[in-house]
């Protein structure tokens, strides 16, 4: 039997906080009617997907915003909207990075684009230690033009990394997603956001998955 050496953690609603029904609300205040058909915090649907494949660039995206809308918008307006729904990582969760990445590689796979990217890296930072650190090789969806839970983006993940799927274990808050991973042979936790991901986790892993504890004594 094959131990888990790797973890690949999603980003929103994993380690980062979010409030998608803050950005969903301000958009419809400005004349997006139609957003809640498109956004849903996990699997994003028409232009904003296509932003999180990077196939819209942001110009292009603040354009597509304006045109749904029927105004002109401020560019700054905009990003400050689209970067409503990010709040914060939780110190615990740096902690638990910190404890893990002593048995574990870790790697951070992510459905973002490029505005909330730029964002949240800087959110990376706990008692001055710049915690991107932690992570082997950060995967991001606009970059990679893929998304979740497109299965080719987990390959892909695997082949890059050099890792095998049955050593692997996969942690998203979305269903699918984890499922999509399931099918490769990726092991899987789905988190529900609000838990205490450090004691969900622990519980998770420190049962035998297919015969193998992954908790190192």
């Amino acid at each position: 039997m094959n131990r888990i050496k790797n973890i690949i953690f999603d980003l929103g609603g994993v380690l980062l906080d979010l409030d998608v029904n803050r950005c969903m609300e301000r958009l419809e205040e400005v004349g997006l009617r139609e957003v809640r058909q498109w956004m849903t915090g996990t699997n994003e649907k028409g232009f904003f997907k296509e932003y999180e494949c990077g196939t819209l660039t942001t110009d292009q995206f603040r354009d597509r915003i304006c045109k749904e809308v029927g105004r002109e918008l401020p560019g700054e307006e905009i990003d400050q909207i689209w970067n409503a729904m990010l709040k914060d990582i939780p110190d615990y969760k740096f902690e638990l990075l910190l404890k893990l990445q002593e048995n574990y590689k870790l790697y951070l796979l992510s459905n973002t684009n490029d505005l909330h990217w730029e964002h949240c890296a800087d959110k990376f930072v706990y008692k001055g230690m710049q915690m991107l650190g932690c992570f082997t090789r950060v995967f991001l969806s606009y970059q990679m033009h893929l998304a979740k839970p497109d299965a080719e983006i987990f390959r892909t993940v695997l082949k890059e990394a050099g890792i095998k799927a049955e050593e692997t274990l996969f942690v998203d808050d979305s269903k699918d997603n984890c499922q999509a991973a399931s099918l490769l042979g990726i092991k899987v936790f789905h988190y529900v956001p609000g838990d205490n991901l450090e004691i969900q986790l622990q519980n998770f892993i420190s049962k035998p998955v297919g015969g193998i504890n992954l908790v190192h004594t």
